[in-house]
């Protein structure tokens, strides 16, 4: 009877041990099916990748600062976003620096297509792709863009540096929209020598620097001073020191290939320094001397033509043509 008694306690009490062993189990397995399929189900694209419309509202000067509207609330300070026209092609890269009252500022901070580039405007929708854009370039990657003659791949990208700004206005009839451009340049001036036994043609080499100041939209006025300095001028052992001082007034016509025609008028001053010249025992020699220095520096209005090639974002090629100078040079606008 014990016997029998002490069976059926063993049996219950090894079938409830069985029980909750097995309930254990079951618990256990539904909780890591459910950490897998959390970890494993999709997170969700979300705003990340969907690409959504905002609408240019300003674009500075520059051109690195853009104010956007954030009607979709969906850029947040920090953001790094994409550019994009027509749903596919990517513009810039850029990161959004402020947000307020349903605008987005942001700063641009690479550009992909130049040619692209050149359609943004104020007024004008894009597409926002916020985070990751690798998958814009994927079957992109080895298409070669034809820009004007100029084959561009997507490795081939314009850097922009990333300053701050407080200038967020722009003039949208402006065909080079900074306000400041400096050049510098290399020409040659010439003069006729009748100091020696047949007169002969003296070269100098001329270094010329400019500051163009945009005053109202496509009007300049710039300022340039060229410096030559001739050695062994008017004598042996001697120098002159030629100074190039000229006002111009200028006007601004879009070409293509990202050129620019300046036409332009103005006065050019002279100032020549030679210590030198006419000390000399001979008389008649010093008065030669003093003339050809005289005749050297004539002030006489100027007129002529600037050509701008754009070279990359905020560089150009400068090529001056005009009565008072034919130089060859480089300009940064800001």
């Amino acid at each position: 009877m014990w016997k029998d008694g002490y069976n059926l306690s063993k049996i219950l009490k090894t079938t409830f041990f069985l029980t909750f062993v097995s309930f254990a189990l079951c618990v256990n397995k539904i909780h890591a099916q459910s950490l897998v399929d959390d970890i494993s189900s999709p997170l969700g694209l979300g705003s990340s990748s969907e690409i959504f419309t905002e609408t240019i509202r300003t674009i500075s000067r520059s051109q690195k600062i853009f104010i956007l509207t954030n009607t979709n609330e969906m850029l947040y300070k920090g953001d790094f976003i994409t550019l994009v026209l027509g749903g596919k092609d990517p513009v810039a890269r850029a990161l959004v620096g402020k947000t307020h009252d349903s605008l987005a500022g942001i700063k641009i901070l690479k550009i992909y297509s130049l040619k692209k580039w050149s359609v943004l405007r104020k007024g004008l929708e894009v597409g926002i792709l916020k985070g990751d854009d690798s998958r814009l370039f994927v079957k992109e990657e080895k298409k070669e863009v034809e820009e004007e003659g100029q084959i561009k791949s997507e490795e081939d990208l314009y850097d922009i540096d990333v300053v701050e700004e407080t200038d967020f206005f722009t003039k949208d009839n402006r065909y080079i929209r900074p306000d400041n451009v400096v050049g510098a340049a290399w020409s040659q001036y010439s003069f006729e020598n009748t100091l020696l036994p047949e007169t002969e043609t003296e070269v100098g080499t001329q270094w010329a620097f400019s500051w163009a100041y945009q005053f109202s939209d496509n009007y300049w006025v710039e300022g340039l001073y060229g410096r030559t300095l001739l050695s062994n001028f008017p004598a042996q052992s001697t120098q002159t020191l030629i100074n190039n001082f000229t006002i111009r007034l200028k006007y601004t016509f879009k070409l293509p290939l990202y050129s620019y025609l300046l036409p332009y008028v103005g006065f050019q001053i002279y100032n020549i320094s030679s210590p030198d010249a006419g000390q000399s025992n001979d008389a008649s020699l010093n008065a030669k001397e003093e003339s050809l220095i005289n005749d050297l520096g004539q002030d006489q209005p100027v007129f002529g033509a600037t050509l701008l090639r754009r070279l990359v974002p905020g560089w150009f090629l400068k090529v001056d043509l005009g009565n008072d100078i034919i130089a060859l040079g480089a300009a940064i606008e800001f």
